[in-house]
């Protein structure tokens, strides 16, 4: 199984054990903390960015590899988990190299006698220029220690960072550089927490010009429907008017064809009146042709 998270830390030994947990979750974290305090873990090759390991596992012996490169964090475990980020194998092994590069610092001496005030002051002078087995000097530490405290109150009243050039080159100043480096991140995410709330109170105002519009588009749809449900109401009328129509049509159909029938017959009638009075001509005519003329 192999992932790749997004990373602040620098190198592989800035990955605290708090740090670790943040990311996985506390069920995760506890499991390799657990194969941490079995001993189950064995480191092959470490350095800065990278580290080499084996861990016993349930059902055998997984290897990892583990890289920071460029804030990218990537993770190697032959393991078959589906762990995210990443499997508790790997949390053991950043555990285990944690653990390995914690370095006690030695102690100044607590009580130094008036009569070798001299002597002490030369000997605490050797410790600060010393190296200490970190890569840092004493020196190194008392300047960073004062460069914090400016540091708090120049955050306190939201002024600029002291600078760092009296700190030298050392691995202190690596520190610093991390609270520079922080503070900038701070900064750009607020001025980005800015722009965000900018864009919700334009997504806010856009929404209650939308609802505003939607309540509108609300009531005017209520409106058409009761238009709608008048002009319904018409259409069955006129439905029913054209249906009483229809019924008129067709009385007026069967009266007419009764009318047409009517006057057939009247026709009909007409032609034999016309054929009797024609014979009653007929006769009229013989009649007076028969009957002699009065003398």
């Amino acid at each position: 199984m192999r992932n790749r998270i997004s990373c602040s830390a620098k190198k592989l030994s800035q990955l605290e054990p708090n740090m670790v947990q943040s990311v996985v979750g506390g069920h995760v974290f506890k499991l390799g903390n657990q194969y941490l305090s079995e001993n189950r873990v064995r480191i092959l090759e470490s350095g800065v960015e990278h580290i080499s390991a084996e861990v016993d596992g349930t059902y055998g012996v997984y290897s990892q590899s583990i890289r920071l490169k460029a804030g990218t964090l990537t993770t190697k475990c032959s393991c078959p988990a589906s762990e995210q980020p990443f499997c508790r194998h790997c949390v053991a092994v950043l555990l285990e190299y944690s653990k390995s590069q914690v370095v006690e610092t030695p102690e100044l001496p607590k009580e130094i006698t008036q009569n070798d005030s001299n002597d002490s002051k030369g000997s605490v002078e050797e410790m600060k220029q010393s190296s200490s087995p970190t890569g840092f000097n004493f020196h190194e530490v008392t300047l960073f220690i004062d460069w914090v405290q400016s540091t708090v109150v120049a955050l306190k009243q939201n002024s600029p960072l002291p600078s760092l050039s009296d700190l030298g080159a050392g691995e202190v100043r690596h520190w610093a550089e991390a609270i520079h480096n922080l503070r900038d991140r701070f900064q750009q995410s607020e001025e980005d927490r800015g722009r965000a709330e900018s864009e919700l109170e334009k997504c806010r105002n856009r929404i209650g010009t939308l609802t505003q519009d939607l309540d509108q588009s609300t009531q005017e749809a209520k409106e058409l429907k009761v238009k709608c449900d008048d002009l319904r109401q018409e259409l069955v009328s006129c439905q029913d008017m054209l249906e009483q129509h229809a019924e008129v049509v067709k009385e007026r159909d069967r009266y007419i064809d009764q009318l047409n029938g009517m006057r057939g017959e009247l026709l009909r009638k007409g032609a034999e009146l016309d054929t009797l009075a024609a014979s009653l001509k007929q006769v009229s005519a013989a009649l007076q042709a028969i009957t002699p003329s009065p003398r």
